[in-house]
């Protein structure tokens, strides 16, 4: 499609995700997270032959710019599948492709940065733009609703549980004294009242991150998503399967392990388990020079065992 931009994101963590996983030839690859398809184009070539790739992401612009890079590159007889959905739909995304298991399934929870970098998204505080922040633009909420239309308190939960934002209360009460002059509308008019109104922080960070984080959160059901996703995805792997998932806050890392402990040595399974690989992997100093939106990722892998390897491992 001739008007869609090329994607400008980087890839997070790609050779240790490639190496973790250790795709092979024939292996059946989910990437529930497609976006640019850094990591998809490198996994899907090493699947030939008679491999199976499904490249996933429930924003139809991010779908199409993967579609372009995907179709520029040969693969030999590995089986492509490019779909728009959300991953916490991954059973009836499998079950629609005729798939069964999946070898290796990968999910990169961060933002991607054609997205930040579009000011008509409404995802950065830097760019004027309208209070949208929907990945998926078929969806109804918007950040402007969950701004103008959540009760205070609501809202004050919002602000404190998703971003942790310790100033919630009196932003949620300055957002409803603006509103009842006039709605939010804007980016930046929104990042400009939270400044106005929480008292100045020192360092790089802006005072209206904490709350762009948490609006993003709830307008995507992120952590909803992610946990519906996961225990859908312990159970679809094949034995000996790896699911890799790359985080970027605290929140994602509680809602992994929380999600995945029922899987786990001491979750009570007499068939399988999943077992983490390894330690925590993160980007080295010379990613983040590269990429500095890499800086806080976080990389697990988990392996599917049998529970006699599990006992013995």
């Amino acid at each position: 499609m001739g008007g869609v931009a090329q994607s400008r994101h980087t890839a997070v963590l790609l050779q240790p995700v490639v190496e973790k996983l250790a795709p092979y030839p024939g292996a059946v690859f989910c990437d529930l997270t497609l976006g640019a398809a850094g990591h998809f184009i490198e996994i899907a070539r090493r699947l030939t032959p008679g491999g199976v790739a499904v490249g996933c992401d429930r924003d139809a612009e991010a779908l199409e710019r993967a579609r372009m890079r995907i179709e520029a590159v040969s693969f030999d007889r590995v089986e492509i599948h490019l779909v728009k959905s959300d991953f916490g739909g991954l059973r009836g995304m499998m079950m629609r492709l005729g798939l069964e298991y999946a070898d290796r399934i990968l999910m990169d929870l961060g933002l991607s940065s054609d997205q930040l970098l579009d000011a008509g998204r409404g995802f950065s505080f830097q760019r004027d733009g309208s209070l949208d922040m929907r990945q998926d633009l078929d969806q109804d909420l918007t950040a402007a609703d969950v701004v103008n239309g959540y009760a205070v308190d609501e809202l004050e939960r919002i602000l404190r549980e998703y971003g942790g934002e310790r100033y919630a209360g009196q932003i949620a009460k300055a957002i409803e004294s603006r509103r009842l002059q006039t709605p939010l509308r804007g980016t930046l008019e929104l990042a400009e009242l939270i400044a106005a109104t929480v008292p100045s922080r020192r360092g790089r960070t802006h005072p209206a991150t904490r709350a762009f984080q948490a609006l993003r959160i709830e307008v995507g059901d992120e952590l909803g998503q992610l946990r519906r996703c996961l225990p859908q995805a312990a159970e679809l792997l094949s034995p000996g399967g790896r699911l890799a998932v790359i985080t970027f806050h605290s929140l994602e890392d509680v809602v992994v392990k929380e999600s995945l402990r029922p899987f786990g040595r001491r979750g009570g399974r007499t068939d399988w388990q999943l077992v983490r690989r390894g330690r925590v992997v993160r980007p080295d100093a010379a990613e983040v020079r590269g990429n500095p939106r890499s800086r806080s990722a976080k990389l697990r892998v988990y392996e599917k065992v049998r529970v006699e390897k599990a006992k013995t491992g």
